[in-house]
């Protein structure tokens, strides 16, 4: 955690000089900055946030009372310290009123004057680990809000790569006909799809074995080191059982022989489509839980990080 930052606002210049010498002496860690005016006052705090600010009440031009005003206004959450005159009581309870955290009574009791400012910082920074807590549970319960919800629609992709044109115009329609939603590309050879493949993601892949020029094993292999999670349906030979089932060793979903039966094509293509979103649903389950645990143990970090009393308070 940085260290603190205080700002003093006096048009004294001994009072300016001495309070921040006295807490840079006596709070370890601590930066002060200064001010002449509550006009620089207020440039000072539009530019950064302080963890506490002391400022003068009697003071040429605009006075502490509008300058407390304008803090509560623009940085509600720091609190501010008032110097006032011996005696003046009503002006006090007047700062109080205003939202001041505490008033310092002319002349300072630097004693005093570092116990209440050691409060104010405490009480500024607990106030901050709560906010920063609150937003951290409130991103956290989002995520897991995201994880119940029932996955929004999703158009269904899928790769037809044949080396027939007849098949590569046939299925598709067949896809069309009798899947809603379904849009169907085509590639005609392995490095088409390739190309295909590096440019979309799809749901499914459909690919013939035997093709010129790149077969479809190496095609599969391939699929399986660029799109691990896409499932590929192979499309095999009548009685090419061991050609089968080395396609499915090598990590394909399914295959389907030739002469292609069209309700067995569409339901294996049908299943391989949903294992596919399954899969990409736990996989965006995983990282929202991920993210979730990340932000819960940068709050549980947070809770053991020590308050500035306990790390070089006097």
């Amino acid at each position: 955690m940085t260290g603190e930052r205080v700002l003093i606002v006096d048009d004294d210049p001994a009072l300016l000089q001495a309070l921040p010498q006295t807490l840079r002496l006596r709070m370890s860690g601590v930066t002060v900055d200064t001010a002449d005016s509550a006009l620089a006052a207020l440039e000072r705090i539009s530019e950064r946030e302080y963890d506490a600010i002391v400022t003068d009440i009697k003071m040429p031009g605009m006075d502490g009372l509008t300058l407390l005003a304008e803090i509560v206004a623009r940085r509600a959450d720091t609190p501010t310290l008032m110097i006032t005159g011996h005696g003046e009581y009503d002006l006090a309870l007047q700062c109080l009123r205003g939202g001041a955290y505490d008033f310092i009574q002319k002349p300072i009791d630097r004693d005093q004057f570092l116990t209440s400012l050691h409060r104010a910082i405490e009480a500024h920074v607990l106030n901050r680990r709560t906010k920063e807590r609150r937003v951290a549970l409130e991103r956290c319960a989002n995520e897991l809000e995201k994880i119940a919800e029932t996955p929004g629609h999703h158009e269904t992709r899928v790769l037809i790569v044949d080396d027939d044109p007849a098949l590569l115009q046939a299925l598709p329609e067949t896809l069309r006909l009798r899947m809603s939603g379904v849009t169907v590309e085509t590639a005609h050879s392995a490095v088409a799809a390739l190309e295909c493949i590096t440019e979309h993601d799809y749901d499914a892949i459909v690919a013939d074995i035997k093709m010129p020029g790149m077969d479809g094993l190496t095609l599969l292999a391939e699929i399986v080191a660029r799109r691990a999670d896409t499932p590929t349906v192979m499309i095999t030979g009548h009685g090419e059982y061991d050609l089968a089932l080395e396609c499915l060793r090598r990590g394909a979903y399914d295959y389907i022989q030739k002469p292609i039966d069209r309700d067995r094509f569409v339901a294996s293509l049908h299943e391989a489509i949903k294992a596919h979103a399954l899969k990409r649903q736990m996989k965006d389950r995983s990282l929202a839980l991920a993210r979730c645990v990340t932000e819960l143990e940068r709050v549980a970090v947070s809770l053991g990080e020590p308050l500035p009393r306990e790390r070089g308070a006097p």
